[in-house]
């Protein structure tokens, strides 16, 4: 239990970690492309990435650690890397959501926060589900 926990938070810090950069990046890219002082534009990219965000998470809530065997590493690490991968599409694409909103309409710090409550939540979901399955096995 302790081993799979340890690695579950090692795979969360690696992404958040991936996270802290493409933010900036993403921020620069985007306030620098001629494109974004269309509005129309803005909404394109805010629907595309309102896509890439409902199948992410779609994805990641419909896993489950119980149908893994968590006493196989090959399929723990399968596991993880799924997880992994959609959690870093989910915060990828917050990440987007909140600085493409910023392009639209300004600095507005509560929908910012409610998209960080939202990531976190996401972690949260990510080890309660490892931890019931842990428990059913």
């Amino acid at each position: 239990m302790k081993k799979v926990f340890r690695e579950n938070l090692v795979k969360n810090i690696l992404v958040f970690l991936l996270l802290i950069p493409a933010y900036s990046y993403s921020r620069t890219f985007l306030f620098s492309l001629p494109a974004t002082s269309d509005k129309s534009v803005l909404g394109s990219l805010l629907a595309a990435v309102s896509i890439l965000a409902m199948i992410a998470c779609t994805g990641n809530f419909a896993f489950t650690y119980e149908k893994v065997n968590l006493r196989n590493f090959g399929l723990r690490f399968l596991a993880h890397a799924i997880t992994g991968t959609l959690m870093l599409f989910i915060g990828l694409s917050l990440e987007m959501t909140s600085v493409l909103v910023e392009l639209l309409v300004g600095k507005f710090f509560i929908f910012d926060l409610s998209l960080v409550v939202l990531y976190i939540a996401s972690i949260l979901y990510d080890f309660w589900d490892m931890n019931r399955a842990n428990l059913s096995s």
